[in-house]
């Protein structure tokens, strides 16, 4: 029987989760598919009630806007999903759903494979959402010198600030992008459209700060195009998901390592 897995969000088209876990499963002769669900945020909860339902689903990757709301479906969270209350893999179990959060640390290992040690590095993240806090939790684990977090909602990004800044002793302030940072990532949705007006500008930022998306689609966003355009370094979200690949298929328990295809 085919095992079933799902890419849940909306929008949905953006998603690549599913041309690269298919490609992954062809490869490796696994009878198994992953399929893009648009689901809007109201029948976010009912969709998961009928999917638990399916005895042959193998699990869920999640994107925007749902991390925060499966997170509080978790019957068995992992540490990360816990301080950060987002989870953007789930799979099935008989008491409920298990969730984990691999964003920051797919983020942060391409950023660290590319770009070198992310330790005593200035990083601001625009974007308070279920990206940028896994993308904050990867970053105070390496050890980051200061981590500054800016959300056009400001109330989200003081929240996620307090909320942070209670579990490590980096300093975690409020504020957009400046002439201060060594590392600027979006982590918002601005971006997805070519009529969204940019996250930050990066003509703003000193010479040499590396610029990173976490959008996927389209692979260089005005944002990046600008950046490299004032000669700026810059990462691409894709590889965010590129370097979580091996993290998420073993998450899903499924046969065999795939860490020569998660670059």
């Amino acid at each position: 029987m085919t095992t079933i897995f799902g890419i849940v969000g909306d929008p949905i088209a953006q998603a690549r989760s599913p041309e690269v876990f298919n490609a992954l499963f062809r490869e490796r002769g696994i009878d198994a598919v992953m399929v893009p669900m648009h689901v809007t945020t109201g029948d976010f909860e009912d969709a998961l009630k009928g999917l638990r339902h399916m005895r042959n689903l193998g699990g869920l990757v999640i994107t925007v806007p749902h991390k925060f709301a499966a997170a509080r479906l978790l019957s068995d969270a992992s540490h990360r999903a816990e301080i950060a209350h987002a989870a953007n893999v789930i799979r099935p179990t008989k008491d409920g759903w298990a969730g984990d959060l691999y964003d920051g640390e797919g983020f942060a290992i391409g950023v660290e494979a590319r770009h070198g040690p992310i330790a005593g590095r200035r990083c601001a993240i625009v974007g308070a959402g279920g990206a940028g806090t896994a993308i904050a939790l990867s970053l105070i684990d390496r050890d980051a010198a200061t981590i500054r977090i800016f959300d056009i909602n400001q109330p989200l990004a003081e929240r996620l600030s307090a909320r942070l800044a209670a579990h490590t002793a980096v300093p975690i302030t409020v504020g957009p992008p400046s002439a201060l940072d060594d590392i600027a990532i979006n982590a918002s949705s601005a971006g997805m459209s070519p009529t969204d007006a940019l996250p930050f500008d990066p003509a703003g930022l000193r010479p040499g700060a590396l610029v990173c998306e976490a959008i996927m689609k389209p692979p260089k966003t005005r944002l990046l195009a600008e950046a490299e355009n004032l000669g700026h370094p810059i990462q691409e979200g894709r590889h965010m998901l590129d370097y979580q690949v091996e993290a998420i298929w073993n998450f899903f328990r499924l046969p065999g390592s795939c860490a020569e295809d998660s670059v």
